[in-house]
């Protein structure tokens, strides 16, 4: 992502605003799926969290904010707050793997771990932090 320093700046300090503002309101959080490009699967710590990858099935960041997906994976894209898997190697939002995925009746704190556990049932390689 190419923008200048001013616009990136501009960015953190919208992104802020809204956080804080969520945060008082108590919004709830968004789950989210990055894809990853599958170089990813040559670090070893990568590898090492997904023994049961099926070849071929997509690697993903998994992840919760409080702001909308899309802005949650630009900030990682820019490097604000983000971790290093979806900054080095995140390609695109993927949503649609959360097709099927119902947390309903779990609580927020432990949907994230608990969508990374349904993804790697499927074979897909996963991080979450």
């Amino acid at each position: 992502m190419n923008i200048s320093d001013e616009q990136r700046d501009a960015l953190i300090l919208s992104w802020q605003k809204k956080a804080r503002a969520a945060g008082k309101k108590k919004r709830p959080r968004n789950l989210y799926v990055i894809t990853l490009d599958p170089e990813v699967l040559w670090r070893r710590e990568f590898r090492h969290e997904n023994p049961g990858y099926i070849e071929g099935m997509p690697c993903v960041y998994v992840g919760m904010t409080i702001h909308a997906p899309g802005d949650r994976f630009q900030q990682h894209k820019l490097g604000y707050r983000s971790s290093k898997y979806p900054r080095y190697y995140g390609i695109e939002l993927a949503l649609e793997l959360m097709d099927g995925f119902d947390a309903g009746a779990l609580p927020e704190e432990e949907r994230e771990a608990a969508l990374a556990d349904w993804l790697r049932r499927q074979g897909v390689a996963v991080w979450q932090n």
